[in-house]
């Protein structure tokens, strides 16, 4: 079984391989199925970045067989990351090469009542079919092509996620919309069908009452990249001029579940614990330490693990959600201290989706490095 890359790779070492790559070197790793590594317009394959850069760490090549290119701890695209790496999601060639003309303001109101009325059934749970649904809805555009429409319903999910509402998680965001019609046919729908935010509310999806099942397998399936840099949700910068508050805050909401919260605990405490016995490393599985149970919340952190090379500390601090992976989370003035002291010791874990199929990607070191941060409250006492 693989085991974690050896510490005491560089991001030097990283580039030299690099270097190595684009002169042609011969190596035993195969083309990238996955993720790529991009750097100044060139695309690289981890494992390989790894491997070469391994060798200019210990004089030989570390093998295939030895490492996982995956999201974990100790992992490839990990690894890349956190030596300051832009690791993606492999580009494949376009089917089409077409630039069509822009929706028209009937187009863009059609789509985003498909968009929700498939955001209904999502949140209850309820299967439904995307490619049917794509279908059905071209019958009734200016002759778009499947890839017109899977596009702007991204753009919708851009548009729900600057608002701060739940989105299709199967519709990943894509902010390049046309910002002059979608986002008002978007606030038009809202506002036309406020039962929608009940619905949301009462969510099953959204209210789990137990975890899900823990699959069997290898532990690295739990691991996902985190998002690209997508920014905060936008709000209005004078609500009370405009008298549009939102309703509820997801995020808030999120943070206050503390039924959710432990069991989101509860998922990582297992993941890690896994993780080392999966790694030869059950004396370290078996000092795994829920923190906040043991000790009480405000540490800035909420489960005690391990690095499994080095046996150092990790501390990681667990935000759990039930929506997709690009949904914003609320971090405590005391997380983002902690991180900042702790530094890479600290390790964000980010939980989504966590009632159907749970995974995590993990930030590690400084809050204020790896997120946008915004006040959203303060402390106060009177000062006269």
């Amino acid at each position: 079984m693989p085991q974690s890359i050896p510490k005491g790779l560089t991001a030097e070492h990283v580039i030299l391989a690099l270097s190595e790559l684009d002169a042609g070197v011969e190596h035993p790793f195969r083309s990238p199925t996955g993720y790529e590594l991009v750097r100044e317009r060139r695309r690289y394959p981890p494992k390989a970045v790894i491997g070469l850069a391994f060798r200019h760490l210990s004089g030989q090549i570390l093998p295939p067989e030895a490492f996982s290119g995956g999201e974990a701890p100790g992992q490839a695209n990990y690894v890349l990351r956190k030596l300051g790496f832009d690791v993606e999601k492999k580009v494949d060639e376009p089917a089409e090469n077409e630039k069509p003309a822009d929706w028209s303001e009937d187009e863009v109101r059609l789509i985003v009542a498909d968009y929700f009325d498939m955001l209904r059934l999502d949140l209850a749970d309820r299967p439904f079919s995307k490619a049917e649904h794509n279908l059905a809805l071209r019958e009734h555009l200016n002759n778009r092509s499947k890839g017109s429409v899977e596009f702007k319903h991204q753009n919708i999910s851009a548009v729900l996620l600057e608002m701060g509402r739940p989105y299709l998680d199967g519709y990943k965001p894509a902010k390049n919309y046309q910002r002059r019609i979608l986002p008002q046919a978007v606030e038009a729908y809202l506002d036309a069908h406020p039962e929608l935010q009940k619905e949301l509310e009462a969510s099953p999806v959204l209210n789990p009452t137990a975890p899900p099942v823990f699959e069997t397998g290898e532990v690295s399936q739990f691991f996902a990249p985190p998002p690209e840099r997508m920014g905060l949700p936008q709000t209005d910068t004078k609500p009370w001029m405009s008298r549009r508050g939102r309703k509820v805050d997801f995020a808030r909401r999120d943070a206050q579940n503390r039924d959710l919260g432990l069991m989101g605990e509860k998922f990582t405490l297992e993941i890690e614990r896994r993780r080392l016995m999966e790694a030869k490393r059950d004396d370290l599985a078996a000092k795994v330490e829920w923190i906040s149970q043991t000790c009480g919340d405000g540490l800035g952190y909420d489960i005690l693990s391990f690095d499994e090379a080095d046996d150092g500390e990790l501390c990681l601090e667990v935000k759990t959600t039930c929506l997709g992976r690009y949904f914003p989370f609320l971090v405590t003035e005391n997380e983002r201290r902690c991180s900042e002291d702790l530094g890479e010791r600290f390790q964000l874990y980010r939980v989504f989706d966590f009632s159907r199929r749970p995974r995590v990607y993990v930030l590690p070191g400084s809050l204020s490095v790896t997120c946008s941060l915004e006040a959203v409250a303060y402390r106060a006492s009177v000062i006269s």
